[in-house]
């Protein structure tokens, strides 16, 4: 009777985490479907031309005004959880404004070909949520650092002949966040995962798969950098059988 009871708990948690996932999943088909609408406004203009006038104005704007909405978030954030009070607000906030900000930035800058990748981006959210739900929270993150290696390489390789600055940039900003990650990382081993009072991990996290994660994509997307992009195809090939290799560690983790 006992164990029978054990039982029809687990499996009532297992559906939470189910519906969850599914919600998740479908907030991120909306969002694909949100994208879609854009293109068919912004780019294709079946709608007044007023209308595309009007968005471009507005990434304009928020291509500016975003970076700062984020860091002002942030600081409130901060300022919030020092004076005990919930800091789920402006976590909120500064989630919808970066996601604008990055609209934004490939709309403006990008135009058409922006939009091109910002309708990538939910396809990846999706595998992101699957693994956030299935899997321990390590693969999670390590997941987000090498897809972030893969995306930052393929836009060098697509678009540095058009948009050199902007496909170094990338690459640059994604060498600093893996730097980073790697120190918050080692600061997450000394707590034994928790930053204050937030656990981010468990316990009993595998911080190595971390460091080599941080480290073979950050190798990945500077050699990328000098050996040009001809070699990027190569090592995009290269974070794709990494990904594969932490995929197949942790599922061996979890029998």
């Amino acid at each position: 009777m006992f164990e029978k009871g054990k039982r029809e708990r687990r499996q009532s948690e297992d559906d939470k985490v189910f519906n969850r996932m599914l919600l998740w999943l479908a907030g991120a088909v909306v969002v694909e479907l949100l994208l879609l609408l854009l293109q068919k406004a912004y780019v294709d203009i079946i709608f007044d031309a007023m209308v595309a006038k009007a968005l471009q104005s507005f990434f304009h704007v928020f291509s500016i005004a975003g970076a700062v909405a984020v860091a002002g978030c942030a600081v409130w954030a901060v300022v919030s959880r020092r004076g005990g009070k919930p800091a789920t607000l402006p976590v909120v906030i500064a989630a919808v404004a970066a996601g604008l900000w990055v609209v934004s930035l490939l709309s403006y800058f990008m135009y058409a070909e922006g939009i091109r990748i910002l309708m990538m981006l939910p396809a990846a959210a999706a595998v992101l949520i699957i693994i956030f739900f299935l899997y321990q929270r390590p693969f999670f993150f390590n997941a987000i650092l090498t897809g972030g290696g893969l995306l930052a390489l393929w836009l060098y390789r697509q678009y540095y002949m058009t948009h050199p600055r902007l496909t170094t940039a990338c690459i640059i900003g994604g060498v600093v966040v893996l730097a980073l990650a790697a120190v918050v990382a080692l600061q997450l081993r000394k707590t034994d995962g928790r930053l204050g009072s937030i656990r981010v991990v468990p316990v009993e996290s595998n911080y190595l798969m971390t460091f080599l994660t941080c480290a073979v994509t950050a190798v990945a997307m500077v050699l990328g950098l000098i050996l040009g992009i001809n070699m990027s195809q190569y090592l995009m090939y290269v974070l794709v059988g990494w990904m594969f290799v932490q995929a197949v560690f942790f599922t061996v983790k979890m029998m």
